[in-house]
């Protein structure tokens, strides 16, 4: 107690023959019951998932608690990236990011993910979305391109390889010049 006296003090003095009279304290947020383990992180990822997406049956996409799920899922990867299905939240981040206009985000997750472990089952399709979002959001054509053409070296038995040789040829162009060239094409 003692050594507490000793410390506050002086402080108080030093704080009252300052010439600012006001001192300004920060107060800490408190938070009244943190996620701290594992379980409470997957309990909280299962929970945001279930009010973001709703039941099977419904098309319901509740945005503000997709937002949680997004930062509930980048918790988990932060501490929990040794866990093996931190691979798949890396991916479903991914998808969640590009879900809510964030291409920068999911771009981020994906890179993360083949960066992590490129033979993740989910690895491939990774790249590939990037590729869509880079073409599709971002607009960046030739990066797309660049993207899509790297997706096919990697993973040539990647059953999505027909699609990006097909997305190849139809980068940059309008939907009226794609709809266009398949009339052409069909007469």
């Amino acid at each position: 107690m003692k050594k507490l006296l000793y410390i506050i003090i002086p402080t108080i003095i030093l704080a009252s023959c300052s010439g600012d009279p006001e001192i300004k304290v920060e107060e800490a947020e408190v938070v009244a019951n943190p996620i701290d383990t594992y379980e409470e992180r997957t309990a909280e990822i299962g929970r945001l998932s279930e009010l973001s997406f709703g039941d099977s049956l419904s098309l319901k996409f509740d945005s503000k608690h997709a937002e949680k799920l997004l930062a509930a899922y980048e918790d988990y990867i932060e501490f929990h990236s040794f866990e093996a299905n931190s691979l798949d939240y890396q991916f479903y981040a991914g998808e969640l990011a590009k879900e809510l206009n964030k291409p920068h985000v999911a771009i981020k997750h994906f890179n993360d993910l083949i960066a992590r472990k490129p033979d993740h089952e989910k690895a491939g399709l990774a790249l590939f979305y990037k590729a869509m979002i880079i073409g599709d959001m971002l607009h960046e054509d030739e990066l797309a391109v660049k993207t899509y053409e790297e997706f096919i070296e990697k993973y040539p038995e990647n059953p999505f390889v027909e699609s990006a040789k097909a997305s190849i040829l139809l980068q940059g162009q309008s939907l009226e010049d794609i709809v266009k060239g398949f009339e052409e094409k069909n007469s």
